[in-house]
């Protein structure tokens, strides 16, 4: 458990505004999956948030696992990203710290933690390439 060191409490001032990556890339329920899975092969990345296509509020996350399990259990008979993605992702807001992100990915055994503002919408995501570049910088400083 962290104790009130100078280490411990600079941590706790390293906020998902600080590390999470701003460029996201969306998609809607409707989107077709394939298209979708190219997204995520060209960018590099193994998840999406879903937005509402009215309100561009998340109301979901879709992954490569997602993908890879419906394929294996379902077939090649899903058409849409709306067919299989994770309704009520978990979300943090920019203000949260560093290690209250760190406990959310452990609890709920996830990758990524979409950062939405006090409307719902998506305005960053951090995944765990950025906690490992975050604790890298952090623990290089003298």
């Amino acid at each position: 458990m962290c104790n009130q060191n100078k280490a411990c409490k600079e941590l706790h001032e390293i906020k998902a505004e600080n590390i999470m990556s701003r460029d996201v890339t969306v998609v809607e329920p409707m989107e077709k999956l394939s298209t979708a899975e190219i997204l995520m092969i060209k960018k590099n990345i193994g998840g999406l948030p879903v937005v509402s296509p009215e309100t561009k509020k998340l109301i979901g996350i879709l992954t490569q696992r997602d993908i890879q399990i419906s394929k294996t259990l379902i077939g090649t008979d899903i058409f849409h990203v709306d067919d299989i993605y994770s309704k009520n992702p978990v979300v943090g807001k920019p203000d949260e710290s560093l290690p209250k992100i760190i406990k959310k990915m452990n609890q709920y055994n996830i990758e990524r933690v979409p950062i939405v503002d006090d409307k719902d919408h998506v305005i960053g995501i951090v995944v765990t390439k950025d906690l490992i570049r975050s604790l890298a910088e952090f623990f290089d400083d003298p």
